[in-house]
């Protein structure tokens, strides 16, 4: 099954004592998750395939040979995809609720990289909150915190 985060979720927590190990599997559905939240909108732009792969290029081991090959991949699994739950199920069986709301602000950031939050976008969030046992005010958060550093990377 998918193993934990590794030091990756270190970029998207504060909480120094988790210390999950690298996992292919937990990167490919990562990166499949995240996918999903850029395409929401009917399109994946250039602008939220570059914020994939930063938060992707930011679990060690990971190249960005890799990461592109994570990319393709997950885009060519969206296409053929008719739900999520399988992806926030392996998810949320695997992490402490921490990690699922770090999984959450990733997805976040993919999400508003564009600039703006389409309904369709706004509507997966709200879904994959929920697939993921995060209530709305940790979700709100999250976003909060994705706006946050998505204008401090600005």
């Amino acid at each position: 099954m998918i193993g934990k985060l590794g030091s990756w979720i270190r970029e998207f927590t504060e909480d120094q004592a988790v210390s999950p190990t690298q996992d292919d599997e937990w990167a490919a559905a990562i990166a499949g998750l995240l996918i999903e939240a850029a395409m929401a909108d009917g399109e994946l732009d250039e602008t939220e395939r570059a914020q994939v792969a930063r938060i992707l290029s930011a679990q060690p081991g990971l190249d960005a040979a890799r990461v592109d090959s994570l990319i393709d991949h997950a885009v060519a699994s969206h296409e053929t995809r008719v739900e999520i739950h399988s992806l926030t199920r392996a998810i949320r069986g695997e992490t402490e609720p921490e990690d699922r709301i770090a999984v959450l602000e990733m997805a976040w950031m993919v999400v508003m990289s564009d600039g703006e939050v389409h309904e369709y976008e706004a509507q997966l969030m709200r879904r994959l909150a929920g697939l993921l046992y995060v209530d709305d005010i940790e979700s709100g958060r999250a976003a909060k915190r994705a706006r946050a550093r998505l204008e401090a990377a600005s």
